[in-house]
């Protein structure tokens, strides 16, 4: 089993690659590029099943180490890095919302929900 600093340390790189992952899907979503946001969609998912994997091990380790000045180091920057994941998805939400909405009323404008009259031709 590792130590609880290298666990720290592992998580602490996970979160930041998902955060560079949340702000490249940003970008994608501003720029509306669906292939980009599905790219990155699943790229969280490996991510997030990698953090579970860390965080099930740094609580296997948690029980047996005491703490140290850098392991309190690593926590505070988890932590730092974890409120700035919670931004970037959030305004990853706002954004999809903000793309949907603009999505729905095209919609509306480009398929009225008054039927349009039909027309018949004088040879039918």
């Amino acid at each position: 089993m590792r130590e609880l600093a290298t666990v720290l340390q592992a998580e602490l790189d996970v979160v930041r690659e998902l955060l560079t992952v949340c702000r490249q899907e940003q970008d994608a979503l501003v720029a509306d590029n669906i292939t980009a946001i599905r790219e990155a969609a699943g790229r969280k998912g490996e991510l997030a099943r990698r953090l579970a994997v860390l965080e099930e091990e740094r609580q296997q380790v948690m029980a047996g180490q005491p703490g140290t000045q850098e392991i309190e180091k690593l926590r505070d920057l988890l932590r730092q890095a974890v409120r700035e994941l919670q931004e970037a998805n959030e305004t990853n939400r706002l954004l999809a919302r903000q793309s949907l909405a603009y999505v729905q009323k095209m919609l509306a404008l480009l398929m009225p929900t008054v039927p349009a009259p039909v027309v018949m031709d004088r040879l039918v």
